[in-house]
């Protein structure tokens, strides 16, 4: 004599709702936002005191107690955000590379030289290099700025070229040609 089970419908819903919602529990991911933040309270709290953080995405603008400005950059590598890098000491460490001085006072070479009408050349080691990262608010993202203080050939005056600089493809690039300025005042 076999035995016939019919279970009714509703058991076998309910069975599979209960499996669903427990596969739920044990496999559910927080959100990328919450995971990013989860690896951002991590790196944090090895800098010690902070005095303001703000996300962009993928990158925490950090200030730390003692004046430290770190722009911490994550990635997602095995499933996992992890830091990557400070994009603060790329930028700096970019700067500071010959080859990206001589493009920037190309490229100054190139913005006097449209105005002069003439070819101009620079001395090694001219000028007065300074560079910061800010965050523009508009694009939401860091543009890092290089700017540098000169005199102009054969004149009193003193101008100043700015040159802008992104964060693309690994490596901090210059969007070209930046802009002329005359300096007033000493």
């Amino acid at each position: 004599m076999a035995f016939k089970q019919n279970l009714p419908i509703p058991a076998l819903l309910l069975g599979a709702v209960i499996l669903g919602l427990l596969g739920l529990v044990f496999f559910h991911q927080p959100p990328e936002e919450d995971q990013i933040r989860q690896a951002v309270d991590k790196y944090v709290a090895t800098l010690g005191p902070v005095k303001q953080m703000e996300i962009h995405k993928n990158v925490a603008d950090i200030l730390t107690e003692s004046g430290r400005l770190v722009y911490a950059e994550f990635e997602k590598k095995d499933g996992a955000w992890t830091f990557s890098r400070n994009l603060a000491d790329e930028f700096s460490r970019s700067m500071k590379d010959p080859e990206t001085q001589r493009t920037v006072v190309q490229h100054l070479g190139e913005r006097v030289s449209q105005r002069f009408q003439a070819s101009v050349t620079f001395k090694e080691g001219f000028g007065d290099f300074r560079y910061d990262l800010v965050r523009d608010r508009e694009l939401d993202q860091l543009v890092g700025r290089c700017s540098v203080s000169f005199a102009y050939p054969n004149q009193e005056k003193r101008g100043q070229y700015v040159e802008n600089f992104q964060w693309k493809d690994g490596r901090w690039q210059s969007w070209g040609p930046g802009a002329l300025y005359d300096k007033v005042g000493p």
